[in-house]
């Protein structure tokens, strides 16, 4: 009798496994019991969501079944995130497109461009680009082609570079374009963005932004924002303290008739928050659109060069090391660090550390170096120039804790990294790492939301999330909605936490346990799974081709 009904038994549960095993699946992926945040700044509500392919098809109390069930009791569930402020082009290409300091951050969409973009190239630009990737586009719509073929982990978007225009057309020369090349400059333009440029960018510190006139960077910036494009700037001044630097890009933008975009808005602040701030309100209250983006440090990286006074620049790269040679420019130069832009140097040498291929000085303070070398801290910093022949960086103390904190909290205040995507176990690693490129968001969300309550988690989620996507007009994104792009991230609100430091950069952050780009995990359960889902987004000009 036992036996029988044993056999009874498994017959039966047989077939209900069969039963169930035949019924249809209504989603790809359900994710059950999280604190659902959708991005607009509303607080978080206990719900699910469902995936099917690479949208999300649900949202609420989900009956239906899924080929697979994510239990997200006591973790977040949101958009993914947006760095409005991304410098990882070059790292992702040369690591098959991988990128896990950003994954585990929650970034699923990253954006380009500042002084240049990674198209279009040629002409009399200076190229740069490692041996590996010479050859491989030439204008701004192949490179985003490229990204696409080589395959990235996250999605990718750019502005077009107005420096890299300019070099293109006129070299490194310091002068005004003729009407010739002007036009040149605008059809680049019009090109990139048919091409998908989200609008015009310009690194304003940087060779050659630094010799472009306000009406002439005006004139390239409406030549985008004709065609629905915004203009990003680094403004005039960095380290510094001059406010019309800040009156100047949005002069631009208002001559252009373009919204405005400030990068790394904490360290053009610099100590003055208060006027700067201001300014921006002001512009705000008259109806212009301006926004920044701020990432959670109070130092910074530039180029090593970058450091030279513009007016050294002139010319291109071996001008300048021709210029450091020559005993009467070097001594001119050396005066004309505090006195000429881009005035990076105002931040004192003591504040300055290289990241030079140069085991010697890599990781110093330029004032270390000096009291080394028993040199003036100007000379020693040339000659380290001139060794590397202006390649490296220089990671720079630019802004006050309490100026940080006033740039965080700004409504308009989106999240950016001004950061690389980066690979800890890569041989590609920069000879020098800033802790941002691996812990800025966690810093945000850790630090300045879970322990001092600088933001509530749907404002700080707000700016990571909806707010870039309507800064960049994506339409489809940054928002959990039905219909929207499964770009999604699950993380503890209780253990997520920056690790890398200054000192000891080399760790990933703790607290990001999924993360979803287009419908597929690029992080599961913590860890980073190496796909490539991510897709190149194109801007609002594209549809004009």
């Amino acid at each position: 009798m036992y036996t029988r009904n044993l056999t009874l038994s498994l017959i039966i549960v047989a077939l209900t496994s069969s039963c169930s095993e035949s019924q249809p699946v209504d989603y790809d992926i359900v994710i059950r019991g999280g604190t659902v945040f959708d991005g607009s700044g509303s607080p978080g509500v206990v719900g699910d969501v469902g995936i099917r392919g690479d949208r999300i098809v649900a949202m609420g109390d989900i009956d239906g079944r899924g080929t697979r069930t994510i239990d997200a009791g006591g973790l977040y569930v949101t958009p993914g995130f947006i760095d409005m402020h991304s410098h990882s082009e070059t790292y992702r290409l040369l690591n098959g497109g991988q990128g896990p300091s950003f994954a585990l951050q929650g970034f699923t969409t990253e954006i380009y461009g500042e002084t240049e973009s990674m198209g279009p190239l040629g002409g009399l630009h200076l190229n740069e680009l490692p041996d590996e990737l010479l050859g491989k586009w030439e204008t701004f719509g192949e490179f985003l082609d490229y990204m696409e073929e080589v395959g990235i982990s996250i999605n990718v978007a750019s502005y077009v570079g107005s420096g890299g225009l300019r070099a293109m057309v006129m070299g490194y020369d310091d002068r005004p374009p003729t009407d010739d090349e002007l036009e040149q400059m605008l059809e680049l333009v019009r090109k990139s963005m048919r091409e998908g440029a989200l609008g015009v960018s310009a690194g304003m510190s940087y060779v050659p932004n630094v010799y472009m006139t306000t009406d002439e960077l005006a004139t390239i910036v409406r030549a985008g924002a004709e065609m629905g494009g915004i203009f990003a700037n680094h403004a005039r001044t960095m380290n510094g303290t001059d406010s019309d630097a800040i009156r100047e890009a949005i002069a631009v933008g208002e001559k252009a008739g373009a919204p405005i975009h400030f990068f790394h808005l904490n360290s053009t602040s610099s100590t003055e928050a208060d006027s700067f701030l201001a300014i921006i309100d002001d512009a705000r209250a008259r109806g212009l659109k301006v926004t920044g983006d701020s990432y959670t440090y109070t130092w910074g990286i530039t180029g090593l060069r970058d450091y030279i006074p513009a007016w050294a620049h002139d010319g291109g790269l071996e001008k300048l090391l021709e210029r450091l040679r020559d005993p009467v420019e070097r001594e001119r130069i050396a005066a004309t660090f505090l006195t000429e832009p881009p005035y990076f140097a105002n931040v004192g040498w003591h504040h300055i550390r290289l990241g030079v291929d140069d085991s010697e000085v890599n990781g110093k303070l330029v004032s270390e170096v000096a009291s080394l070398r028993e040199q003036a801290p100007e000379e020693a910093f040339m000659d380290v120039v001139l060794d590397q022949e202006g390649r490296g960086i220089v990671i720079d103390w630019n802004n006050e804790e309490d100026t940080l904190r006033q740039v965080l909290v700004q409504p308009y205040v989106a999240g950016g990294t001004d950061g690389s995507a980066l690979d800890l176990d890569s041989e590609n690693l920069p000879p020098l790492i800033h802790p941002r490129h691996i812990g800025t968001i966690p810093r945000l969300l850790g630090t300045y939301v879970r322990e001092q309550g600088l933001l509530t988690w749907e404002e700080a989620i707000r700016k990571l999330t909806s707010f870039p996507a309507d800064i960049i007009g994506l339409k489809d994104r940054g928002t959990l909605a039905e219909g929207f792009m499964a770009d999604i991230v699950i993380f503890d609100p209780e253990t997520i936490k920056d690790n890398a430091t200054f000192e000891d950069p080399f760790h990933y952050p703790d607290g990001m346990k999924y993360v979803f780009v287009n419908g597929t995990a690029v992080v599961d359960d913590g860890e980073y799974t190496r796909s490539l889902p991510g897709r190149a987004l194109r801007g609002p000009a594209y549809s004009m081709q």
